[in-house]
């Protein structure tokens, strides 16, 4: 016995090392992917890091820079408290805490970590200039100085404690002093691209057109894919009067970033000062397209489509700027313009009135009120470059980060049950589930093939002939067994995946029953049904996808309802499911998502977090559940759903994040 309690011992002990050297080997590996960006896989690492050792508080840590470097602040806030949890006098993860919570806007807590980083290392610099940074984002001008100034302190040659400190006096407007310091940190850092491009900046206030037109080409030497640069440089071009090159470089941007409606509007402008009324309209079209809710972009493309004769969409934009701002003087007026010159007098006349009531309202001054009329007429009222930046984001950091990638925004579908080719897809799928429910099923494995839950989608890529020569496989495997029922349903997924649904249904409507795999075949009967739905309402133009639109913080259904989809016998089938078993989280989600589509969306919430208590690493459930609580304004609770989805491998959670979880 007490050789045998030896052994047990020596085999705990060597299974502890083995933990031991694993979680390093991870951290490792975590770090190298760190290093070369390669963020998603850097967060996978660190997981199996965690899983393997659960107090190892440096790959919560180092997983929280991966989650900060791609855009979620929220998870990474959650992973530097767990590290802190097991280190508390582990300073990096304040500090960085810090930072993250600065990002989020959570500056009276971002103060807090700075201060308590400080206590435990109060001779760091970076801190002293964090803080500082913190505390210009509350106007606290004077007092993030005197942390640049400690910063400076303890290292005379920090270049970005010059820029921030220099920024900070740019804010108390005193350029000049705030030149002396952008002068020392070009100095300190002279491949800082960001120190040339605030000096140019800084100098271009100071009408040194010469010396910003400088520091602009320099900070382009350092960094060609920067669209700031171009932007700022653009606005020295116009400064001296050269539009051509202006345009050049505004074009540059929008190569760069093709979503920036500012300089699309910019553009615009500078073409209608040119009367090349064409080329206006289409980059007016693409800011209105970005920003819908842009009054301006409106009643300047309507001034282009008056003054190309295209009154009936004149009429329309000037009609759309008053929708956004009913008390906007110059659009009744250009309205009623329009009108008269459709020959619509009645109407025109009563624009006329509403815009005599605006601007008799606004101007108290006495005066000729067709002088005023004719004041605000003119478009050129609002024919202003505007000089801000507009979220811009470097070329380089666009290609190479998930979270700055475009994605089209949709729920992930429902799951069914089918093959897989175990190594192969599921290395390139996203949601591959072995249950063991499933067990009865994959007791004839051949070829290396398996049934699993997977998303629907994941039926209709390059891997569908491969999974249904496997399902052919198993087939003959289970025929050869006498396994008749489990053939059967073999036989029903390939007819599924072909997409032979009336047989499929079929096969499934006979296996229902069946002690041995009736349940199987209900719970991908749903699926089916579920499916069938939308493929009839496909014919009457109709679209069930719920989507976040990409110009307003809700989520939008552009749905012309010819038809109502028809679930009902989808939800009973689940229904009846969860009444047999109350633990299969994938069916929990299905009906969650069933209800989505049906707009039941409380229900859906309370469904996805049931699937998510029975199995927490469903990451689909995370991701769905974040998009229906976007819909509903939950947009902190949504966003904390999105870092979980991430985390889990949904890689398109962090572009969601990036749209709506910032500050």
């Amino acid at each position: 016995m007490k050789k045998l309690f030896s052994f047990f011992l020596f085999f705990f002990l060597l299974a502890a090392l083995s933990a031991q050297v694993n979680s390093k080997h991870f951290v490792l590996a975590g770090r190298i992917d760190l290093s070369e960006e390669r963020y998603i896989d850097a967060i996978r690492n660190f997981n199996t890091a965690i899983i393997s050792k659960p107090d190892n508080f440096e790959a919560y840590f180092l997983r929280g820079i991966a989650k900060f470097s791609l855009g979620d602040f929220n998870g990474s806030i959650d992973d530097f408290t767990r590290t802190l949890l097991i280190h508390p006098l582990y300073a990096r993860a304040y500090h960085y805490r810090g930072i993250a919570n600065d990002r989020i806007s959570n500056y009276h807590d971002a103060l807090a970590d700075f201060e308590k980083a400080l206590e435990i290392d109060p001779f760091n610099a970076d801190l002293h200039v964090a803080s500082g940074a913190t505390k210009m984002h509350l106007n606290r001008f004077e007092s993030a100085i005197l942390d640049y100034n400690q910063a400076l302190l303890i290292d005379p040659a920090l270049a970005y404690a010059y820029l921030n400190r220099g920024l900070a006096k740019r804010f108390l407007n005193k350029p000049e002093a705030a030149l002396e310091d952008l002068d020392k940190a070009v100095h300190y850092d002279y491949f800082d691209s960001d120190a040339w491009i605030r000096r140019g900046m800084i100098r271009y206030e100071l009408n040194d057109t010469l010396g910003s037109m400088s520091d602009f080409n320099q900070a382009l030497l350092l960094d060609d894919k920067n669209p700031l640069v171009y932007f700022q440089r653009a606005l020295v071009y116009l400064k001296m009067g050269d539009t051509t090159q202006a345009l050049n470089d505004y074009e540059k941007v929008n190569i760069l970033d093709q979503r920036n409606a500012l300089t699309y509007y910019n553009r615009a402008l500078i073409y209608s000062i040119r009367k090349d009324y064409e080329q206006a309209k289409v980059l007016y079209d693409e800011v209105v397209k970005i920003n819908p809710q842009n009054v301006y972009a409106y009643f300047n493309r309507g001034v282009v489509n008056f003054q190309m004769k295209n009154l009936p969409d004149a009429e329309k934009d000037f009609t759309a700027a008053i929708g956004l701002f009913p008390d906007f003087a110059g659009a009744w007026v250009n309205r009623s313009l329009v009108k008269k010159e459709r020959g619509n007098e009645k109407e025109s006349y009563l624009d006329y009135q509403k815009a005599m009531t605006i601007i008799t309202a606004r101007n108290s001054e006495t005066g000729n009120p067709d002088s005023l009329y004719a004041l605000y007429a003119d478009s050129s009222f609002f024919n202003k470059i505007i000089e801000l930046e507009s979220d811009f984001v470097s070329g380089n950091v666009k290609n190479n980060r998930i979270q700055f990638q475009d994605v089209d925004i949709q729920p992930f579908p429902i799951f069914i049950i089918s093959a897989v080719v175990s190594k192969k897809q599921i290395a390139v799928s996203k949601g591959v589930y072995i249950d063991y429910r499933l067990m009865p099923l994959n007791q004839y494995n051949a070829i290396g093939f398996d049934l699993a839950y997977v998303p629907d989608e994941n039926q209709t890529d390059s891997l569908v002939h491969a999974i249904n020569t496997g399902l052919k496989a198993l087939n003959a495997e289970a025929q050869n067994h006498g396994k008749t029922a489990i053939s059967d349903f073999y036989e029903a997924v390939y007819q599924h995946n072909l997409s032979n649904y009336q047989t499929a249904e079929e096969d499934y409507n006979r296996l229902v029953s069946n002690a041995e795999v009736g349940e199987f075949a209900l719970f991908n009967r749903t699926s089916l049904l579920f499916d069938l739905e939308d493929l009839v309402l496909s014919d009457v133009q109709y679209n069930s996808a719920i989507t976040i639109s990409k110009q307003n913080n809700t989520i939008n259904q552009n749905i012309e309802r010819e038809t109502e989809p028809d679930y009902t016998q989808v939800i009973d089938d689940l229904n009846a499911l969860i009444k047999s078993d109350a633990s299969n989280a994938f069916v929990f989600y299905n009906r969650a998502t069933v209800k989505m589509h049906q707009r039941d969306f409380q229900r859906a919430i309370d469904d996805y977090s049931d699937a998510i208590r029975l199995e927490p690493k469903l990451a689909e459930a995370y991701y769905n559940r974040a998009l229906t609580l976007l819909f509903l304004g939950e947009n902190a609770l949504a966003c904390s759903d999105l870092s979980k989805a991430g985390e889990l491998g949904i890689t398109e959670a962090y572009a969601v994040i990036r749209k709506y979880c910032g500050k």
